[in-house]
């Protein structure tokens, strides 16, 4: 489960999605300055310990949708240096350190073990300024896990998404989503 404040960022979270995207390879042939990045949806994991926000952000550049998973926490990631993508400005939860999920061990095992046990992205509520949990949160991606591959090792996020080809059976375990909108279930991820 995760909560998601009623709180006020700076730099907004689009603004930090759309500064590491554009340093990337795999967005290189985009044109961020003629098709800036919108905002589509997101899908989170959970923390055991509830200390780390694990967001994964789908976003559109035109017609091509982008997956962007970062995390963020209270404090510096020892050794994760070259994973650091900014510092953020939370109104309630204070200074956060935002990391590239991919390069944050936390975000990896959760990945992991989304695909490898079938599960679902964590439900998110809404948190009143009270501290209140609110209502489910409806409009974000579903996500799941479809189980191993057998002897299975590394998991690859996919980061430019096709949405027109939908996901077939297949023999790899898969992170696969959909949202409003997507109809048809997308490869988020895929355990190689």
């Amino acid at each position: 489960m995760a909560d998601i404040y009623a709180a006020q960022l700076n730099p907004g979270k689009l603004d930090v999605v759309t500064d590491w995207a554009a340093k990337q390879d795999w967005a290189a042939e985009l044109d961020l300055a003629a098709n800036p990045l919108e905002a589509v949806t997101a899908y989170r994991f959970d923390d055991p310990t509830g200390e780390v926000g694990i967001e994964i952000h789908i976003v559109k550049s035109g017609d091509q949708l982008l997956q962007v998973p970062l995390t963020y926490r209270g404090e510096p990631l020892e050794g994760a240096d070259e994973a650091f993508v900014a510092n953020m400005e939370h109104s309630v939860l204070g200074k956060r350190w935002v990391y590239a999920g991919m390069g944050d061990p936390l975000f990896r095992q959760r990945l992991d073990h989304t695909i490898a046990t079938a599960s679902t992205a964590a439900k998110q509520y809404r948190v009143d300024a009270e501290g209140n949990r609110g209502e489910e949160i409806t409009e974000v991606a579903h996500a799941f896990g479809t189980g191993p591959l057998p002897g299975a090792g590394d998991v690859e996020i996919v980061y430019r998404l096709s949405p027109e080809s939908p996901a077939e059976k297949s023999d790899a375990g898969l992170l696969l989503g959909r949202w409003e909108g997507q109809d048809t279930n997308v490869v988020l991820a895929i355990m190689v």
